[in-house]
């Protein structure tokens, strides 16, 4: 059904010509010969924000222009899916409402996947920073300091994961509608309270986005685009209490929704239906964020017994290095979910509340797309299955990268190089156990 691909995108429709333990094998060494590389090879930091960035100039009238359009594109489409979710048809399954699609498909899966190619667009997407924008302009910005941690942003987050991968309901549309309208109330209160920093605290999904963003080849100076090197604007994400674990919960979560769909899962909770499924579910969720946790936390913990670190020190200066796999979950998990239900997104534009004429017809239809079918063909599933392998080693490969840099940038060579080595460890393990699931879903 497609509530079931957009629920849980795990998996392909391709196929692969190599079997799960070459690929796996494949992994472990393309990870174990990039950390000898770096060991040998990359002896100083070559990944920091602070270094210079190529500015495109002239570009920035065009970028001004771009941010607006796409900031008034933002807060059209968050309040035509709100109206969808809180008056449109209330039916999941086949149902062609805006706003599963839209939250599940536009914001979680695509929002992340493109941003770590063209920079922070959820910076201009997002509504509660257009707001932001526009309520300090008319009144001073609040002098009482947000949170100085963001464990707002990973509640959040959790109750988002709750609602994608274990409520019952999760694809209604006026479930969808009331969780909306409670967080749009909840960044709305924390705004006028707080200011625009509130965002930077509570906000999960802007969080989450613009540290993948960070990846990015491009970002902005002074107003106009710059190109900097792959990976060095993570140096500029801020840890503070909460950050670590927020990445963590997402990289866990994606993990559940690979785990999720294999026959392992379904042989111990068999097939409950409806909220007797939300208890096994809840704590295969917990589980899997506690295992992604855990193993992150072994391997800061042999860091810093090594670099004379504590262990929370080490554990939030090598969280940056987590991202790209965060970001490389969401190519493997979602990358042919992606290419499905963008085009149900454009056909439910058109029909945005799903209703209905006596005849079962669409009763609007704006952009002639209201009774449109999803090309499954569109493009070839095994180039999509390929590219879902591929990128778990990649993620990986840059992660331990990263993680080198960190440790150059902070220590002396042979140092930083013994650092990295339980922590390569985790990445193999992080990488098989992505593969496993990827194939598995």
């Amino acid at each position: 059904m497609l509530t079931q691909l957009i629920a849980h995108g795990v998996g392909s429709r391709g196929t692969l010509p190599l079997p799960l333990w070459q690929f796996s094998w494949a992994a472990i060494v393309a990870l174990v010969l990039s950390f000898g590389a770096l060991g040998a090879l990359w002896k100083s930091p070559k990944l920091d924000a602070s270094a210079p960035a190529r500015v495109l100039s002239g570009t920035r009238p065009a970028l001004k222009a771009l941010e607006w359009l796409i900031r008034a594109v933002g807060l059209l489409l968050f309040g035509l899916t709100l109206g969808a979710g809180l008056f449109g048809e209330n039916v999941g399954g086949e149902s062609v409402n805006l706003a599963p699609v839209t939250i599940y498909v536009m914001v979680w899966v695509a929002v992340p996947i493109v941003s770590a190619l063209v920079g922070d667009i959820w910076k201009w997407c997002n509504p509660f920073e257009t707001f932001a924008i526009l309520f300090e302009q008319f009144r001073p910005a609040p002098e009482q300091q947000p949170p100085s941690h963001q464990w707002v942003a990973v509640a959040t987050l959790v109750g988002f994961l709750f609602l994608e991968l274990v409520h019952p309901s999760g694809d209604l549309p006026q479930v969808l509608g009331w969780s909306m309208l409670v967080y749009a109330l909840v960044q709305i209160g924390g705004i006028i309270r707080f200011g625009h920093q509130w965002l930077d605290r509570a906000d999960g999904f802007g969080v989450l986005f613009t540290a993948i963003a960070a990846m990015s080849p491009f970002t902005t100076v002074d107003g106009h685009v710059a190109v900097r090197r792959p990976l060095s604007g993570l140096s500029s994400v801020r840890i503070v209490p909460g950050t670590t674990m927020l990445i963590l919960v997402v990289l866990g979560g994606t993990s559940f929704d690979g785990f999720s769909e294999s026959p392992i899962f379904t042989d111990i909770i068999g097939r409950p239906t409806g909220w007797a499924a939300a208890l096994p579910k809840s704590i295969g969720l917990f589980v899997m964020i506690a295992i992604a946790a855990i193993l992150y936390w072994f391997g800061a913990r042999a860091t810093a017994a090594v670099t004379g670190l504590s262990h929370d020190d080490a554990a939030d200066m090598f969280a940056p290095a987590l991202i790209p796999i965060v970001w490389a979950y969401a190519v493997a998990h979602y990358a042919q979910l992606l290419v499905d239900q963008a085009q149900s997104f454009w056909f439910r534009l058109s029909n945005p509340y799903g209703s209905t004429n006596a005849d079962g017809s669409p009763a609007l239809d704006l952009f002639g797309g209201a009774e449109g079918v999803v090309d499954l063909t569109i493009i070839n599933p095994d180039i999509v299955a390929w590219v879902q392998a591929i990128s778990i080693v990649l993620g990986h490969a840059l992660a331990v990268i990263y993680a080198h840099d960190i440790a150059v940038r902070h220590f002396d060579h042979k140092v930083a190089a013994r650092s990295q080595q339980t922590m390569l460890i985790v990445m193999v393990l992080y990488s098989v156990a992505g593969l496993w699931l990827l194939f598995a879903g």
